[in-house]
C-alpha cells in the first residue's frame, strides 16, 4: 500500500530502472536467462508514502541491494528491507531475500520473507455474508467514546514465509510451488467491543504453521502491465493442529485473472477468485488469501474497493472484479514512457458457510468507482482508486437498510 517515491540512488551512482525498483512480478526470472552477460551489483532507497480509508496516512521507506545480470531477469539476487507504518496503527515492517536460478535446471526460485505485521484498530463485524452495523455504532464520536471502538480489536502477527517456485519447462506457462509460514498472532479486544462479546474461534491467538502448495498457467503479456494472456491458479492451504495453539485447518483455492485489448488504448481485465476452508478457523485468517500471490480482505484496497477492509468474513469467501484500463495520455519523461490511464470499475463479493449469519436482501456485495494508473516504463504503477460500496446498518425497530460507504486508495501496482 505504497507509493513510492522515485528517489533512487544506485551503487553505480546511476538510477535503476522502475522494473527493478517496485516489487517484481510473481514469475519474473523463471523465463529463459535473458539480459546482461555478467552480474553487477546495484541498489537503491526509496521513501514511501500512502493514504486509505481504512489505515489512514502512513509513511516508511524501502531500500534494496540487486545482483543483476548473469543471463537472469530482473536479477539474480535481491535483499529488501521496508519499513511502514501508519496513523491508525497499522505497522508492516519486513525483510526479503530472492533468489532465481535456483536448481540444475536453473528453473527454480526461492522467495524468503520475515515481516512484523500489527493493526491496532483492525476491523470485526462479525462472521457471516449477513452481519450488519447496529445503527447506534455509526457516524463520528469523540476521541475517548467507546463507541468508535464497538468494531475495533488489535492483532499483532510476526511471521516469516518462504516460497519455492519452478518453472516446468523453460519458456513454458506451467508454474509449480511450495510454501511454508510459521506465523504467531496475539489478539487484545477493547472493552464493549464486537469481538469481546462474540468471542469467535482464535481470540486466543497463538501459533500456527501454514504449508501451501499449487499450480499456475501464466501466459500474460507482458507481466507487469498485462495487455493479453492470463493467470490461472489452483492450489491448497492447511495449518495442522498444534494443542493449544491456532491450528487445525485448511482448504482450497481456484483463481483466474484474465486480460484482453480490444483496441490499442484500452485494456479490459477481469478476476475472479474463491476460496473455502474448513476445520477451527480462527476469524482472522477468515480475511486472508491463500496463494502464490498473497491478497488480503473481503473488502478494502485489494478486492472490494468502497468496503472497509475485512468487512465480510467467513470460512467460505469469493470476488470478482472487472476494469476498463484506458490509457488517455502518453508522454516521455527523463527518455522514459509516462502514460496515464483512467480505469473504472466493478467489484463483486460474498462470504459463507457461517454458523449463524444474518438474513440480508443484498446475498452480493457490490462496489463500484474510477481508478487512475500512472505507469513509468510500463513497469512501475502508481495507483489511485476511489470507490462505493453498499453496508447494510441494523436501524433501532431492527429493520435493515444499506449505507453507501466510501473508499479512497492511494497505493502502487495494478489490484489484480
Amino acid at each position: 500500500m505504497f507509493l513510492l517515491l522515485w528517489a533512487c540512488a544506485s551503487s553505480q551512482a546511476q538510477s535503476i530502472p522502475a522494473a527493478e525498483a517496485s516489487p517484481p512480478a510473481l514469475e519474473d526470472g523463471l523465463r529463459e536467462p535473458v539480459g546482461e552477460p555478467r552480474l553487477r551489483v546495484s541498489g537503491f532507497a526509496l521513501p514511501s508514502v500512502a493514504f486509505d480509508t481504512d489505515d489512514g496516512f502512513g509513511a516508511g521507506g524501502r531500500a534494496e541491494l540487486a545482483w543483476i545480470g548473469g543471463g537472469y531477469e530482473p536479477y539474480r539476487t535481491s535483499l529488501v528491507l521496508q519499513a511502514y507504518t501508519s496513523t491508525s496503527g497499522y505497522h508492516h515492517h519486513r525483510f526479503r531475500f530472492d533468489h532465481i536460478g535456483v536448481g540444475r535446471n536453473k528453473r527454480g526460485r526461492v522467495t524468503v520473507r520475515l515481516a512484523w505485521r500489527q493493526w491496532l484498530n483492525d476491523g470485526y463485524w462479525g462472521i457471516g455474508n449477513g452481519t450488519t452495523r447496529e445503527r447506534a455504532f455509526v457516524g463520528t464520536f469523540d476521541k475517548d467514546d467507546p463507541a468508535r471502538k464497538r468494531y475495533a480489536y488489535q492483532l499483532y502477527q510476526p511471521f516469516a514465509h518462504a516460497t519455492f517456485l519452478h518453472r516446468l519447462r523453460h519458456g513454458g506457462p506451467w508454474v509449480a510451488f511450495l510454501a511454508l509460514s510459521p506465523r504467531y498472532s496475539v489478539v487484545r479486544t477493547y472493552p464493549g467491543s464486537l469481538l469481546e462479546e462474540e468471542q469467535p474461534y482464535g481470540i486466543e491467538g497463538g501459533f500456527a504453521l501454514m504449508g501451501y502448495a499449487g499450480l499456475i498457467h501464466d501466459t500474460r503479456v507482458p507481466e507487469i502491465a498485462p495487455t493479453r494472456g492470463h493467470l490461472v491458479e489452483v492450489s491448497g492451504r492447511m495449518a495442522p493442529f498444534l494443542d493449544g495453539e491456532a491450528g487445525g485447518f485448511g482448504g482450497a483455492l481456484v483463481s483466474a485473472r484474465a486480460f484482453a485489448a480490444p483496441t490499442e488504448r484500452v485494456v479490459l481485465a477481469g478476476r475472479v477468485m474463491g476460496e473455502w476452508l474448513v476445520g477451527q478457523v480462527p476469524f482472522y485468517e477468515m480475511v486472508h488469501w491463500g496463494g502464490a500471490i498473497p491478497v488480503s480482505g473481503v473488502g478494502g484496497w485489494e478486492t472490494i474497493r468502497g468496503l472497509s477492509f475485512g468487512r465480510l468474513r467467513a470460512p467460505g469467501k469469493a470476488i470478482a472484479n472487472l476494469e476498463a484500463r484506458v490509457r488517455v495520455i502518453d508522454l516521455n519523461v527523463m527518455k522514459r514512457p509516462v502514460g496515464l490511464e483512467l480505469a473504472p470499475y466493478l467489484d463483486a463479493g460474498i462470504v459463507w458457510d457461517a454458523e449463524a449469519p444474518v438474513p440480508t436482501d443484498l446475498p452480493v456485495h457490490p462496489a463500484f468507482g474510477l481508478g487512475g494508473r500512472l505507469l513509468f516504463d510500463d513497469t512501475f504503477v502508481g495507483r489511485l482508486d476511489t470507490g462505493f460500496g453498499l453496508d447494510p446498518i441494523e436501524e433501532p425497530d431492527g429493520t435493515i437498510t444499506q449505507a453507501l460507504t466510501w473508499g479512497f486508495y492511494l497505493s502502487y501496482d495494478y489490484p489484480f
